[in-house]
């Protein structure tokens, strides 16, 4: 999203334009037989979207950028809701979000589901997906509409949206409302020793070949002196990554998901379909020389390769009866980030023609990087040995089109709850790991986080 603008900037994009345009587009949507549902716009290239969503609190709040930066979208309100209800129900909510949008490739859907499709945290349930009322992408104000019956909504929910530059600006100085408060305490969920009887029991099953690799996560949970800004911690999150998806979704006020995942799980258009394999981790070195030494060790190690290639066979089989095409590196590359490195397949193909986005997120979630292989294997010792329900944490995140999806797996992310941040992490066991190296690694795996609570 854009670089912070003056509050001189914000006054002349703001007033009085924005609402008035909009109004006037929403009076003659009655008079001109429009074709439904409706994505009405309006330039505003100078309308800082942190800022926009900071100013807008209580509503439903979301914010979206793609790994490339080519796709930032902040989005307020809510036009409709599909809430899953059960394990089941996620390709039919899928389904139900394309039919909504009836073709209209302006508007999409964004949200996710959880882990398991089933348990998910109070604030955000098994899964939902929200059309925004108002979304802002490349300098352009969107507003959804419906039907005939939702235009009278829209009016009301336009009376709720805050675009006045005092509010806009106050308390968003270099993006921080007030500062970031100070953290009291961490706890860990399990503490190291719970961690390390966790590991000697995953390698246990791996040596029994009840499982080849079991990825087991830790909580890091973080209490402050404050309650935390879910838009000003994106911000700041988006700000410390590259080449990552950053999103937030706020629900319900104070209650938020936050990460920046470099992992995609699918990027659909039309019948072409990207994913890719990102397993196998290294921290960043302190110079050039280091760096490119952590990254030799990454490509050469046997425990990496073979965690890596365990996904990389995964998604081969998982996806070969979807497509007429598929293409998967057959060597890995090193995927830099700003603290970690890790080993990077891609993935490409062509898709059966009745293959549709909930089918492929049936079949692609969860891959054995957040899970585990054989993975009916794995997920259910995952739940046995997890002391936390890992909610939306590793579950897929994204957006849905009209005839386009793209989701992204909700890792290095944390969740949000007044004045406590979740910082979740986890790593990839199999034959030669060690506890201790592990517990580093999900340490390591936080460091995006740790980087701005510091500054």
């Amino acid at each position: 999203m854009s670089d912070h603008r003056t509050e001189s900037d914000l006054q002349s994009a703001v007033a009085p334009g924005l609402l008035d345009g909009l109004r006037s587009q929403l009076h003659a949507l009655d008079q001109s037989g429009v074709q439904f549902p409706a994505a009405l716009t309006i330039p505003a290239p100078n309308l800082d979207p942190w800022q926009w969503l900071n100013a807008n609190r209580g509503l439903v709040r979301i914010a979206w950028a793609d790994r490339d930066g080519n796709d930032q979208v902040a989005g307020l309100g809510a036009a409709t809701v599909i809430e899953l209800e059960h394990g089941n129900a996620v390709s039919a909510s899928m389904a139900r979000c394309q039919a909504l949008l009836a073709g209209n490739s302006d508007l999409r859907f964004f949200g996710g589901c959880s882990f398991d499709g089933t348990s998910g945290w109070e604030a955000f349930g098994a899964g939902r997906f929200v059309l925004p009322r108002l979304s802002l992408s490349e300098g352009v104000l969107t507003l959804a509409v419906l039907d005939a019956d939702d235009a009278q909504q829209a009016k009301l929910d336009l009376q709720s949206i805050c675009f006045e530059p005092a509010a806009l600006t106050h308390g968003m100085p270099h993006g921080m409302p007030h500062g970031m408060p100070n953290h009291t305490e961490i706890n860990y969920s399990p503490t190291f020793d719970g961690w390390q009887s966790r590991v000697d029991e995953a390698l246990s099953l791996i040596r029994s070949e009840v499982i080849e690799k079991i990825v087991l996560s830790r909580k890091a949970q973080f209490t402050f002196t404050d309650q935390l800004c879910p838009i000003a911690l994106t911000e700041r999150l988006k700000a410390a990554t590259h080449d990552c998806f950053v999103f937030c979704f706020e629900f319900e006020q104070g209650n938020a998901f936050v990460g920046a995942t470099p992992e995609r799980l699918f990027l659909r258009r039309g019948h072409s379909l990207k994913s890719e394999v990102i397993a196998g981790t290294r921290m960043r070195g302190s110079d050039s020389v280091e760096d490119e030494h952590l990254a030799i060790e990454l490509l050469t190690s046997d425990k990496e390769q073979r965690e890596h290639d365990i996904v990389r066979k995964s998604i081969r089989q998982k996806l070969h009866k979807f497509v007429d095409h598929l293409s998967v590196d057959t060597q890995a590359s090193v995927l830099r980030l700003a603290y970690k490195q890790h080993l990077r397949s891609n993935v490409q193909g062509t898709l059966k023609a009745d293959v549709d986005d909930g089918m492929l997120l049936d079949r692609l979630h969860p891959t054995p990087a957040v899970g585990g292989y054989p993975t009916d294997n794995a997920l259910p010792e995952i739940s046995r040995m997890e002391p936390f329900n890992r909610g939306w944490y590793a579950g897929p995140v994204g957006w849905i089109g009209a005839d386009s999806a793209q989701f992204a797996v909700g890792i290095r992310s944390g969740l949000v709850e007044g004045d406590t941040l979740s910082l979740f992490s986890g790593a990839g066991i199999v034959r030669g790991s060690d506890p201790a190296a592990e517990w580093q690694e999900v340490e390591n795996k936080i460091q995006d986080f740790i980087s701005i609570l510091r500054r």
